[in-house]
């Protein structure tokens, strides 16, 4: 449905976008403490970038499979008729 769609484009907009804050932020604040910009900065980007993919890939790959169970499943009942 277009509400459940709605929904996952909003939970993969967080799940990109939270982690990529969080890890700048936090190399910001590392280089700002060992005095080292843009180090800590781009290795915090670079994390992000790979935790979210990780989740997301995951996530939608998840995705995937429940609609696959339910149209499997949905074909059985279709069988059964």
């Amino acid at each position: 449905t277009m509400w459940r769609m709605i929904g996952v484009a909003w939970e993969l907009g967080y799940l990109i976008a939270l982690p990529l804050v969080g890890f700048a932020f936090a190399g910001k604040f590392i280089d700002r403490v060992l005095g080292t910009p843009p180090l800590f900065l781009l290795v915090g980007i670079l994390g992000a970038i790979v935790l979210s993919t990780t989740i997301v890939v995951r996530k939608v790959s998840g995705m995937m499979d429940d609609e696959k169970d339910a149209q499997k499943s949905s074909k059985k009942q279709d069988d059964n008729i």
